[in-house]
């Protein structure tokens, strides 16, 4: 058999293996837990291969599509790559909300100032911000996020077959607009809590500064601030846990819908 017959034969079955090697790519560039810098590179790559060959099981060959030239098989993997890189980029702007609500609750309790290195995507954010973050990972785990939004890329294949891919720039706009309309009410519904007895506190405060000038509230409402803040959120804990796992169906849920809009 000479080299054409054997890229006859084996020819569908390399482009198929790239295209779904190129959508999972995507998804773990930039989805969340995946595309951890603590993860090694290796890692991923054997991650992306081992389900790559999984999904190539069941899909087979790559269908005729007629000329199959190096400029259309180039715009099939981009294509794939936008596919996965949609997928997890939704779940990443939802997990935002959480990043967003650390900042709002820092700013509130006079911890701004403070900002640690976030290990995971080498950033300096909010002391607050980054607590919340690695217990919303956690939860992330816990609530089998990772596995859900491996599902939901499975799925991808039956919704947008390989090598069908075409992006929807309108739809993809209008989706994008909603995650971040999302991501700022999610936020805010983390932080309520929070912000809320703060602001209580610093009208208490206001009012003692005025009935009784002699205290020094400056001083008094730095301790009483931080302290009640670090209550109410302690106490507001496992409802956090429940707003997230509304977090994490959204997230899968917006995964879903930017894989139709492709």
């Amino acid at each position: 058999m000479n080299a054409e017959g054997v890229f006859a034969v084996f020819g569908p079955y390399l482009a198929a293996f790239g295209l779904v090697l190129a959508r999972f790519s995507g998804l773990v560039l930039t989805a969340p837990f995946f595309s951890s810098m603590t993860i090694p590179t290796p890692i991923k790559m054997g991650l992306v291969g081992t389900l790559t060959l999984v999904v190539m099981i069941q899909t087979g060959p790559m269908p005729p599509v007629g000329n199959l030239d190096a400029v259309r098989l180039i715009g099939m993997v981009l294509g794939e790559l936008a596919v996965g890189g949609l997928m997890g980029m939704a779940a990443t702007m939802l997990f935002g909300a959480v990043s967003m609500a650390g900042q709002l609750i820092g700013t509130q309790m006079g911890l701004s100032m403070a900002s640690l290195m976030d290990p995971v995507n080498f950033q300096q954010v909010g002391m607050l911000s980054q607590v919340l973050n690695v217990v919303a990972m956690l939860l992330f785990l816990a609530f089998d996020g990772h596995l859900m939004m491996l599902r939901a890329l499975f799925d991808s294949f039956q919704q947008v077959p390989i090598g069908t891919a075409w992006p929807d720039s309108a739809r993809i706009l209008t989706d994008l607009t909603y995650v971040g309309s999302m991501n700022f009410e999610l936020g805010l519904r983390l932080a309520f809590p929070v912000i809320v007895t703060v602001l209580f506190v610093n009208l208490g405060l206001g009012i003692i500064a005025r009935t009784v000038p002699q205290v020094n509230v400056f001083q008094l409402g730095f301790l009483v601030t931080i302290s009640l803040g670090l209550l109410m959120l302690a106490l507001s804990l496992p409802g956090f846990s429940q707003v997230f796992r509304n977090i994490v169906g959204e997230c899968v849920t917006m995964s879903v819908r930017m894989a139709k809009a492709m």
